[in-house]
């Protein structure tokens, strides 16, 4: 009887969503927990008991209701009688297949597209927005959002990732181009960098490029400029540097690093926070590549591999690979506080280590 029907318990906030027309999806497939979504928002589903037996009838009105009610029983006719609902709470998207669904079609360049047959070069499928909001447990907000720090870009409906390789050499190609040029870094044309290197790379990759590491500038009424930002420019170079070098030379990496970046820009250490790790006791000291885009998106899976790598941490060098584990409002340090203790290590210097065996 009561197994056509499911309650559901919404908060007000979420009952004024359905009554104004939108939408409440419930999604996730058969290894999934199912999670609730609102067009910017993700909720967990739990199933919930009741010591009252709660009955769903069709029509039922109360006295409160209705003031000329009849103050005689009426019969109504029981749909169904429950001991359980689903209750909604404040969740945690689940973006990292997100990731895992791009790279089975990156983008490589021109070359490499419209062999007919997608298994041909590699590519298995592409995802539009509509594909994505599908399979991946988050809201379309949620969703937009991790494109954009993904650096996610979309090419004839579908959403792609550049390959790692293609990306770094397109971004070379316009620093080059921007030297050759003697143009200033915080003002670069777009129609012009865009043309100069129409035979090496597609227009609209050389304008992500812009856009992924810079801004527009203001007051581009003519024609449109962007100011490469100094932050991704220098990570841009650290990464370009780190990622295929293993474990490099501290201090010659540093030198390395500042020559490469261009002429104006300073680099700093804040400039390899989350993907880059030292160890300045090592002899000679060492730094090597460590991105927090790789780490696992569950918080206790996470800490086991951060603990792993390095087992004990200041607060400074591991919020980097934590913070986006917090949701608004919520202070790092009650994360830190679940998955590990602190103590003093021998300079009297605060540290974390995991609260279990690794």
């Amino acid at each position: 009887m009561s197994d056509e029907y499911r309650l559901l318990e919404l908060s007000p906030k979420l009952l004024e969503t359905l009554e104004q027309g939108e939408s409440l999806v419930i999604r996730g497939e058969n290894q999934e927990e199912a999670l609730l979504f609102s067009k910017d928002t993700t909720f967990e589903v739990k199933l919930a008991d009741t010591s009252n037996t709660l009955l769903l009838t069709p029509s039922c009105q109360t006295p409160k209701d209705n003031e000329n009610s009849s103050p005689f029983l009426i019969s109504y006719q029981v749909s169904s009688c429950h001991s359980e609902y689903l209750e909604v709470r404040s969740g945690r998207p689940r973006l990292q297949k997100l990731r895992r669904l791009l790279e089975q079609a990156m983008y490589k360049g021109p070359e490499y597209e419209n062999k007919g047959d997608d298994m041909t070069d590699g590519i298995r499928e592409k995802f539009t927005l509509d594909d994505l909001l599908n399979v991946v447990q988050g809201s379309e907000q949620e969703i937009k959002q991790k494109l954009d720090k993904l650096g996610a870009l979309e090419i004839n409906g579908h959403w792609r990732l550049l390959e790692k390789d293609y990306e770094e050499r397109a971004t070379m190609r316009i620093l080059t181009y921007l030297e050759e040029m003697a143009w200033d870094y915080q003002r670069v044309p777009l129609d012009e960098c865009c043309d100069g290197l129409k035979e090496l790379q597609p227009s609209f990759v050389t304008e992500y490029c812009l856009r992924h590491y810079g801004k527009l500038c203001d007051g581009c009424m003519e024609e449109v400029h962007y100011h490469l930002l100094e932050d991704k420019i220098c990570r841009f170079y650290a990464e370009y540097l780190l990622r295929p070098a293993g474990r490099f030379n501290y201090h010659e990496f540093m030198e390395s690093w500042q020559q490469s970046v261009p002429d104006g820009m300073t680099t700093t250490l804040e400039h390899l926070q989350g993907i880059a790790l030292t160890d300045m006791k090592s002899h000679p000291p060492v730094i090597w590549h460590f991105p927090a885009s790789d780490l696992p998106e569950e918080p206790e899976i996470r800490f086991n591999k951060l603990f792993k790598t390095r087992n004990k941490w200041t607060f400074d060098e591991i919020q980097p690979y934590i913070r986006d584990l917090v949701g608004t409002g919520q202070p790092l340090n009650s994360l830190l506080l679940k998955y590990a203790r602190s103590s003093k290590d021998d300079a009297g210097n605060k540290v974390y280590n995991s609260k279990k065996p690794v």
